[in-house]
């Protein structure tokens, strides 16, 4: 019996791949600088600026890939994570200050029946 070997080659990485490694890498560099707009490392040196257009209209970003692309790039993609990560953080942060702040009423009314 014949067997047939088929090799896999890696696939290439993508823009998306490359910005999760970004993140992952240098996330704690990314910067909120406004409302939907970020300061990303740069993997050379120096950062871009992305605008993830929170308010409708167009996702940016000042770098070189971007510009000749015109979709996205790593930078967005990493603020995009980070943005998340935030919104995450501080949905977490509320609901824990609202369990704490339920918690506190219970026990006062509890006290008062007594």
């Amino acid at each position: 019996m014949d067997t047939i070997s088929i090799t896999h080659p890696a696939p290439p990485p993508t823009r998306e791949l490359r910005g999760l490694k970004l993140h992952r890498e240098r996330g704690h560099e990314i910067e909120s600088i406004g409302k939907g707009r970020y300061e990303v490392p740069g993997c050379s040196g120096g950062s871009y600026r992305v605008d993830l257009a929170p308010f409708g209209g167009t996702e940016s970003c000042n770098c070189p890939d971007f510009r000749r692309h015109h979709d996205t790039c790593k930078h967005l993609v990493a603020a995009t994570v980070a943005r998340a990560k935030a919104r995450t953080r501080a949905r977490t942060v509320q609901a824990e200050r609202t369990a704490a702040r339920a918690s506190r009423g219970n026990v006062a009314s509890l006290t008062s029946l007594s």
